[in-house]
């Protein structure tokens, strides 16, 4: 049987990265979600392109909103 003592430390790196890997899957999902259903109605298009296309300081909610 293979010891497998291991660190703190190790245990909380492990953790954050298959936290952040699921986190990055869902964020996958999330936008081929969204490009399905750009394919239907050019609306979510054109929303992902202002969202890509805006500068990461400014505010977003701005831009999908006139509110």
């Amino acid at each position: 049987m293979t010891n497998t003592c291991t660190s703190e430390v190790t245990k909380k790196l492990a953790v954050r990265y298959i936290l952040c890997d699921i986190d990055y899957k869902k964020k996958c999902m999330y936008l081929q979600e969204i490009i399905a259903m750009g394919r239907k109605d050019n609306l979510w298009i054109r929303a992902l392109s202002i969202y890509f296309d805006s500068p990461l300081g400014r505010p977003l909610i701005n831009l999908f909103s006139k509110n």
